[in-house]
């Protein structure tokens, strides 16, 4: 199986769930706004350590949140993307 036929597997696979996608999607950015405003919080502190990490959980959940944004988007389009005849709903 090819690069492109796995990829577009998974692509339908993200489009037929999207709940887990919506789920993905709000864990990841409730992850990245936590963090946010605890660097908000306490930057009057000046912690370097705290800083570093902060931002580090911030960019984690960004980087998971990112496949639940493009499964949520993949659903809405799936008409177009795969086309009618295919959809299982």
């Amino acid at each position: 199986m090819s690069l492109k036929n796995k990829i577009v597997e998974h692509l339908k696979h993200m489009a037929y769930t999207p709940k887990a996608q919506i789920k993905r999607l709000a864990i990841g950015t409730g992850v990245s706004t936590f963090s946010i405003l605890l660097l908000i919080m306490v930057s009057h502190w000046e912690i370097r350590w705290l800083f570093y990490l902060l931002v580090v959980i911030t960019s984690l959940g960004i980087l998971y949140a990112i496949p639940g944004y493009i499964g949520v988007w993949v659903w809405r389009m799936r008409d177009v993307l795969f086309g009618k005849e295919d959809n299982k709903q």
